[in-house]
């Protein structure tokens, strides 16, 4: 090698080693600030879960995630096991992660099957059935759920109706017994919109089932006026005058008035 092409090496050298080193230092300080970031630090496991508390006391469920699964990973049969294991069901609920909520419920309950929070984690399970049954573009623009599967209703149904049975004094009862409203009252509007679709199609017969759902399963509802009013008008287009009476019987006498008439 030449002095001259040597003395070019080394200006090159001298060129791009601050480049390289620039840029090696850019990298390593990036990957500290993930790691920083993402990384649980080994702490106590009472000082992660004051962190985990704080956390979703503030509404940062993600955070809170993170140092909840750190504790259970590392400290899976510590003295905050099971209240971990309950804060994390909340924390995937909250996050809408109704796979992972489900998952964690059934842990708990295979892990603690005589558990004293046995109704939080039935409460816990029945909303969670709710959720499954929307997403959260739907509950933005305010789509009505009524018209979906309603097979998450019904679990979410029997599940509420087996809190109250089994602890009626449950702190959870009362909000149990009031989202079973909300779901008959979607049961029943889903119903009736079945049954004003086959009537529009002139099937009666299908018509009246369904009005007859309402009738047998969702009496308390604001449907049942409207599905006893579309069963008589059935019945009479079906020519069964003696039918049509006996609906608007039960009509009158529930509402003391047959006024309310379906639609032509």
């Amino acid at each position: 090698m030449t002095r001259q092409s040597g003395l070019e090496d080394l200006l090159m050298i001298k060129f791009f080693l601050p480049l390289i080193v620039g840029a090696a230092v850019a990298l390593t300080a990036c990957s500290s600030a993930n790691y920083n970031k993402d990384e649980v630090p080994n702490i106590a496991p009472d000082a992660m879960y004051s962190v985990a508390q704080n956390a979703m006391a503030s509404g940062d469920f993600q955070r809170a995630k993170q140092y909840l699964e750190a504790i259970d990973s590392r400290y899976p049969f510590g003295e905050l096991a099971d209240q971990v294991q309950l804060d994390l069901i909340y924390v995937y609920y909250k996050m809408r992660d109704s796979e992972k909520t489900s998952a964690q419920i059934n842990r708990f309950m295979r892990l603690n099957p005589t558990s004293q929070y046995t109704d939080y984690v039935m409460y816990m399970t029945g909303l969670n059935q709710i959720q499954m049954r929307s997403d959260i573009l739907q509950d933005f623009i305010g789509l009505n759920r009524s018209q979906k599967d309603p097979t998450q209703y019904y679990e979410a149904l029997k599940t509420f109706r087996n809190l109250i049975e089994t602890y009626p004094e449950s702190k959870y009862a009362a909000d149990a017994h009031q989202r079973m409203i909300f779901i008959k009252q979607q049961l029943a509007e889903r119903e009736m919109a079945i049954a004003n679709y086959y009537y529009e199609r002139g099937s009666y017969l299908s018509t009246i089932r369904h009005c007859q759902n309402i009738l047998y399963s969702y009496r308390g509802t604001q449907y049942l006026e409207p599905a006893l009013a579309l069963m008589a008008r059935c019945y009479d287009d079906l020519g069964l005058p003696e039918a049509a009476a006996n609906a608007r019987s039960v009509q009158e006498a529930s509402f003391g008035t047959t006024s309310f008439t379906a639609p032509e």
